[in-house]
């Protein structure tokens, strides 16, 4: 059924990433044993007065910067009072009527159109997370953990400018990427680190918005796609039918592939805000401002686009290379080393994350420095060793930190270009292979790359490559 579209807006939960908590010196520390990290401030007990963590504002505020939001130099803490069992102090310290930053945005690209698309942030607020139930710790009976109580987040709403799950998911991914590189979070959504909840209604074109559900309980990207497509189908099923839509918060429940009611939507005046008494208003100096902005590193669309143009490189490596801070750090030290642009690219994209990925580290954290890898190139760009000679340098660069340089020159696995040794390996390689010799003479020239792999194999791949391919060439013609 096409008549109706979808409007989404998200609102995105990060937590960010400070050593101790919003309003008290507790640990942030994620996996901790139950309760372990509370105190007065955190169970808000009578007389533990809030203190506001500096760091956590820096960080909000280096995010609000990187998603060209205004930054207000004065906001207020106000309470948002609710009652659950994880929230012991009866109310959530956050931000209101004037949160520290709004009208932003982020582009993604254009699902049905394929040109960038901006979806407007309305506004980036600070407050404290809540506890956390735990419904399977103790049969029959609901756990609390406070040890998240009082967790610097940061919120970011959007306006409802999303139009399809897909472009919901674009969204997410490019958030998540911008907020890895400018540092404020882990962004892991395993560990509650970034959680999304969406609001979701369809209208006919051009007209007003409709009646809004919110989904929650939705821990991947992927889940929020699926999750969407259902509420969305649900939605248009019963406006099709003439039934209308309930405004209520829906639970996902990713085993059975559905939303379940939860209850029925709070407004705003619902959780009676008002000015937390407790805490002045935040006052951010021009001075602390301006610090801040100059700590806002180069953003991933930003960088992308000069990669492109710079190193000539297409925009699927671009996207690879960019994919992370550490990894377009790593690339463009690389290149900064001496190393050719394509080269770089190419055991960036290959060997590195392979190697990453096999001794299950990061490339943040990887063993080889770029100049280590940079003088590798070297050695295989002046023809001293070959690629296959260098992938097995390479992997003893990893387990020593050692030269290549050296490590060539002990292990004598410098390239063979000795016209009469790579002739011996030639011949030596075409007479143990007459019947193919005889295939390639009757016109299957596809046994070439046969022919030069053996020799290869043969002088342990330390024969020259190309001169090898002009010796068989020139045997088989004989």
């Amino acid at each position: 059924m096409t008549e109706f579209e979808p409007v989404i807006g998200l609102e995105i939960h990060v937590q960010l990433r400070t050593r101790t908590k919003l309003f008290c010196g507790n640990e942030n520390e994620f996996g901790a044993e139950p309760n372990s990290h509370v105190c007065p401030v955190c169970l808000g007990l009578p007389g533990a007065l809030p203190v506001l963590n500096r760091r956590a504002v820096e960080l909000g505020v280096r995010a609000a910067l990187g998603l060209h939001c205004t930054v207000h130099r004065r906001s207020i803490f106000a309470r948002k009072n609710y009652f659950y069992p994880d929230l012991p102090k009866g109310y959530q310290i956050s931000q209101f009527e004037e949160p520290f930053a709004t009208e932003g945005f982020l582009k993604v690209p254009g699902v049905a159109s394929g040109d960038p698309r901006r979806i407007r942030i309305r506004r980036i607020h600070l407050e404290e997370d809540a506890g956390k139930s735990l419904h399977d710790r103790i049969p029959g009976a609901t756990a609390v953990d406070l040890n998240r109580t009082g967790v610097p987040l940061i919120e970011i709403v959007t306006e409802p400018d999303v139009r399809s799950p897909e472009e919901a998911r674009d969204f997410l991914s490019r958030l998540k990427r911008a907020l890895e590189y400018l540092d404020v979070s882990d962004c892991n959504m395993e560990e509650g680190s970034l959680r999304v909840d969406a609001n979701v209604s369809i209208r006919r074109p051009g007209a007003g918005l409709g009646t809004k559900t919110e989904v929650k309980n939705m821990n991947s990207f992927g889940n929020v796609e699926r999750a969407l497509v259902y509420e969305i189908e649900r939605q248009r099923e019963l406006r099709s039918a003439g039934a209308e839509v309930v405004h209520e918060t829906l639970l996902w429940d990713a085993d059975r592939g559905e939303a379940r009611p939860m209850r029925s939507k709070e407004e705003s005046h619902d959780y009676r805000y008002f000015p937390d008494p407790d805490l002045p208003p935040l006052e951010i100096s021009a001075e602390w401002l301006e610090a801040i902005r100059e700590s806002v590193p180069e953003m991933p669309w930003a960088r992308a686009a000069r990669f492109e143009g710079a190193f000539s490189l297409s925009t699927e490596h671009v996207e690879q290379l960019t994919a992370t801070r550490a990894t377009a750090d790593y690339f463009e030290n690389l290149v900064d080393a001496g190393t050719d642009p394509g080269d770089a690219a190419s055991w960036v994209m290959g060997e590195v994350m392979a190697a990453a990925k096999n001794t299950n580290s990061t490339i943040a954290d990887f063993p080889v420095q770029p100049a280590l890898l940079a003088e590798l190139l070297q050695l295989q760009r002046s023809g001293r060793i070959s690629r296959p000679i260098a992938r097995r340098v390479f992997s003893v660069v990893i387990e020593t930190g050692r030269s290549p340089t050296a490590i060539v020159e002990e292990q004598g696995l410098a390239q063979v270009t000795d016209e009469s040794a790579l002739e011996a390996w030639v011949d030596q390689t075409l007479s143990a292979a007459a019947d193919e010799v005889e295939r390639f003479r009757a016109g299957d020239k596809r046994l070439m790359g046969f022919f030069v792999g053996q020799v290869m194999k043969r002088s342990a791949g330390k024969a020259d490559p190309k001169q090898v391919s002009r010796l068989v060439q020139e045997r088989l013609k004989g």
